[in-house]
């Protein structure tokens, strides 16, 4: 099974039922990603993080070496986030053995260059899939975008900000357009409803299995951290594995809305995960 590197921000949410909540885009995707396989977070986790949250990660066997404990942590609350700094650390890293996939999530262009660089010097980075979940407002600029996508295997982006950003109300077309950018394969998501994939020259839609919401902080990161997972583990990006993997994100990032910040979701393990994917293939009969 192939390990996952997730580059990307660990914060403290101000949750409106709960103040100092483990979370970012990066712990999000770490912490749904880690039943599906090994996982190693890269980032700066900064000082305010205790020892009684840091062990959340541990307990969940995350890799935190790639974890700087110092400095400003960056922080979400209701005025906003503050990053505090750069979010990725000094150290990097160094060995790429057993590892079969990266995701980039929610860094600035900065960063993003400097995480693409990393990893591109990383033994086997040529046939090592690189997703990315960036913010959607940077992809405005048309440079930073084709510069991003013309070097990633897999994006994934919600429908309504693909839309907004290619100016169209067709998601089909809005997948379309990204890939002209230069994506191979576009994951489209759209929460309940499911979602679209276009890959290479094939599009297909993924089912998602609704549930009651009670909140829905992380879903966002929570799918694409279960997606990479997936296809970091099965050592392949084909087409199979890509439907499967985002039919398997679907029901993650449900499981995370289920719960108050990541407590739900920091509760379930593989097996709840392949449980709920069957009951997904059952109803939907694929």
């Amino acid at each position: 099974m192939g390990s996952l590197l997730i580059a990307g921000p660990l914060a403290l949410d101000d949750h409106p039922q709960q103040a100092g909540l483990l979370g970012g885009v990066g712990g999000y995707a770490a912490i749904a990603a880690a039943p599906l396989a090994p996982t190693q977070l890269w980032c700066r986790g900064g000082t305010d993080i205790s020892s009684q949250v840091k062990a959340l990660l541990v307990q969940r066997h995350i890799d935190v070496s790639g974890i700087d404990w110092i400095g400003a942590t960056p922080r979400s609350t209701a005025a906003g986030f503050d990053a505090g700094g750069a979010l990725l650390p000094v150290i990097e890293p160094t060995s790429a053995e057993g590892l079969g996939g990266v995701l980039l999530i929610g860094l600035p262009p900065d960063e993003t260059r400097r995480a693409l660089r990393v990893v591109g010097k990383l033994k086997g980075a040529e046939t090592r899939p690189v997703m990315v979940s960036p913010r959607p407002a940077d992809l405005a600029d048309s440079t930073f975008r084709h510069e991003l996508l013309s070097v990633c295997e897999v994006l994934v982006l919600s429908v309504s900000k693909a839309q907004a950003l290619t100016k169209t109300t067709d998601p089909l077309a809005a997948a379309h357009a990204l890939q002209a950018d230069g994506a191979k394969v576009v994951v489209l998501t759209a929460g309940p409803l499911g979602g679209v994939i276009a890959y290479h020259a094939k599009v297909t839609t993924y089912p998602a299995l609704p549930v009651a919401t009670l909140d829905r902080s992380g879903v966002s990161a929570a799918f694409p951290g279960a997606l990479a997972a997936w296809i970091a583990g099965s050592g392949r990006c084909d087409f199979s594995t890509v439907k499967r993997g985002c039919a398997v994100a679907s029901v993650v990032g449900a499981i995370c809305a289920q719960g108050i910040g990541p407590k739900r979701l920091l509760t379930a393990n593989r097996d709840e995960y392949m449980e709920r994917f069957n009951r997904l293939r059952r109803e939907q009969k694929f």
